[in-house]
This record gives structure tokens, sequence and C-alpha cells, in this order.
């Protein structure tokens, strides 16, 4: 495996490196499909990927890749839940994070900061794809809705609720905060695939959360201490 393909292989967040969720740990074979299927899709879309394009990506042949995943519709499952499971564990993460922040300024900026550190841009593919192809499938869009946004808003809207009630901030509507936040994190996902594909895009992620990060700020009320 070259060192291409192994940088997909790890999740760095803060500066730490973590070891994907990955669906069939015992087949590095499987694990290479996998990944390189996740990015295929999420570049060109489900409906413009054939196996034997796939097989040609990889390198093998297409009996080869039948062997592993018996249809394209198995191959994109497990790619679905794979993106899943990374996005589980890229809030596990955050929330042992989070757990040592001691002031609120501290909370956001963990809160902005680790999608800033997403240095593997396989996650920004992985879930790119689920937001991208919402609309055509049922799991990829029941996904969308229930973890991306409901399950992602609540968990920061958590933290939020946390700081109003150790009056480290005054309160505010926590959960309309966090709900333009997570749309910002994800529009900002989507920008990165776009970027990493050289299309023009009309701003830089990274300007975007910024840009967003100090509106929240200016707009609560943190007492002096």
């Amino acid at each position: 495996m070259t060192p291409e393909q192994k940088k997909y292989l790890h999740y760095e967040i803060l500066g730490n490196s973590y070891p994907l969720p990955l669906i069939m740990p015992s087949s590095k074979t499987k694990e290479y499909i996998l990944i390189e299927a996740t990015i295929l899709f999420a570049q060109k879309g489900y409906a413009a990927v054939s196996m034997r394009e796939l097989a040609d990506v990889i390198g093998i042949k297409p009996a080869s890749l039948y062997n592993h995943f018996g249809s394209k519709e198995a191959l994109w499952e497990a790619v679905v839940e794979h993106a899943k499971g990374l996005y589980y564990l890229y809030f596990r993460k955050l929330d042992e994070t989070l757990s040592q922040a001691d002031t609120f300024r501290a909370v956001l900026n963990i809160i902005f900061m680790e999608p800033e550190k997403m240095s593997n841009i396989f996650t920004c593919y992985a879930f790119g794809l689920i937001q991208a192809e919402q609309f055509r499938d049922e799991r990829c869009a029941e996904i969308f809705n229930g973890t991306f946004l409901d399950y992602s808003i609540n968990f920061i809207k958590r933290w939020f609720d946390r700081s109003v009630e150790q009056k480290r901030v005054e309160p505010f509507d926590t959960y309309n905060t966090a709900l333009i936040i997570m749309h910002g994190v994800l529009n900002g996902l989507a920008l990165k695939v776009q970027e990493t594909m050289g299309r023009r895009v009309p701003h830089g992620a990274g300007e975007m959360m910024t840009g967003l990060k100090h509106f929240i700020l200016s707009t609560v009320t943190v007492p002096d201490k």
C-alpha cells in the first residue's frame, strides 16, 4: 500500500491520529475498495460510477471486485454505513476534547477548530457523499437528517446549555445557534471537496467558518469575572 493510500486509513483530530472505524477490518483489500469507492462516488455520483470503472481505479479485475462485494448496491451500503460510523467517531473525539474546556470561548473554539483540523480529505469525501446523495437515496437522507443534523445539533446544544448552566455565558438560543453552526460545518466540508477537485468556489471553507465563529461571539454575552 502506497503512502497516498495509507493517509486515508487514519483520522486526524487536533494533531492526534485515530484509526478509521472500518467495516471489514480483517481484509485490507476490502478496506481499500471501500475507501476508493467512497471517493469515486463522491466525485462522480452513485449513478455515474460502474463496478468496471472502480475496478480499473483500484487496479483489479471486475471479477475480483465482485468477489469482495456481490453487487454495486452491496458496495454502496458498505460505503454509506462506513461514513456514518466515521461521523460518530468524530463526535466521540469531539466530546473528549470539549470535556477539557473551561470557558464558553474555549467550547466554541473547539467546536470550530475540529473541522479545520480534519486534515484527512477522505472524511470530507465521505461526509460530502451523504450530503449529496440524500435526495436520491433514502438511507442517505435518513443519515443526513438523523445523524448529520439532529444528532449533531443536539450534541452542540448540550454543550452550549452546559455553559449556560455553569454561568460561563448568558442564556441564548442554543438550538438555533447549533443549527447555524452545523449547516456551516456541512457546507464547509462540501467546499473542501470542491476545492480538492479543482473547482472554483465563492469563498474558502476556513474563511466561512472563521466569520461565523466571530459573529456568534459578537452576539452572546460572556459575564465579566
